[in-house]
């Protein structure tokens, strides 16, 4: 595996939970000690505090990475006993000059990395196939998108370009939102086309010159539930054992 791992994600009720996802599976790395194992990981969350300021309450809290400046024993410090060192970075996907930054202090000159965009929302999804075609040091790539684009591009008659790949916005975007676990908006079976569009178009937005890629249906949605599309590419040379479970015909349950 790359030596250097860089993990973005964009999420906000579920960022904490996602935080120690990335801390499980770097635990199945080997540790740094191994000349194939995964230097650091990186979270890119907007909603992280900036370093060496102190957390606000709209911040995500990241004692659980960090430790407190309080001095109590209640509440450890991990960061050190990792083998592998989780940092985090507050990091807006939405502004170009922020991925330019991004791009310059964790990406250049510093692969292989391993890129992987879960739950992201709307189209912050093109941004992380962006990123991945304009950056030959990330060697793997998986994105899981989430929500679909607003109505704000339709209106707008935005066209999605994705290196040679270009699709209307009106084929993806949709209203409606999540509101106190109630859906309001168009019926789900209607979204359901649209969100099977929007993976589609994303999937043949990456990059696949000197690469291999693939769209597979991951279920981790169920009763109603249709966001289960996970777009992997990686650049050559291939990881045989990932694609030999990749390519395999079955859906992952």
């Amino acid at each position: 595996m790359p030596r250097r791992v860089s993990r973005k994600y964009k999420a906000q009720d579920d960022s904490i939970h996602v935080a120690w996802l990335a801390v499980g599976i770097l635990s199945m790395f080997p540790s740094t000690s191994s000349r194939e194992g995964p230097e650091d990981c990186t979270e890119w969350i907007s909603s992280w505090p900036m370093h060496n300021t102190t957390p606000q309450p709209h911040h995500i809290g990241w004692t659980h990475i960090y430790g407190s400046h309080k001095r109590t024993n209640q509440i450890p410090c991990c960061f050190d006993a990792w083998p592998i060192k989780l940092h985090t970075s507050k990091s807006d996907l939405k502004s170009s000059q922020q991925i330019r930054n991004l791009e310059s202090f964790f990406i250049k000159d510093k692969g292989p990395i391993i890129l992987v965009a879960i739950h992201l929302c709307g189209t912050l999804s093109l941004k992380a196939v962006e990123i991945f075609n304009n950056n030959p040091e990330i060697q793997f790539f998986c994105l899981k998108p989430c929500c679909l684009p607003g109505m704000v591009h339709a209106k707008r008659h935005e066209v999605f370009q994705l290196g040679n790949h270009s699709f209307d916005s009106k084929l993806v975007c949709m209203a409606g939102r999540w509101k106190k676990n109630v859906w309001k908006g168009p019926p789900r079976s209607l979204t359901k086309d649209y969100f099977g569009r929007w993976a589609d178009n994303l999937f043949l937005g990456i990059d696949d010159t000197g690469a291999t890629k693939i769209q597979k249906k991951v279920m981790v949605q169920h009763n109603g539930g249709y966001q289960n599309e996970f777009l992997f590419a990686e650049r050559n040379p291939e990881s045989d054992a990932i694609w030999e479970v990749l390519r395999s015909e079955k859906e992952v349950k």
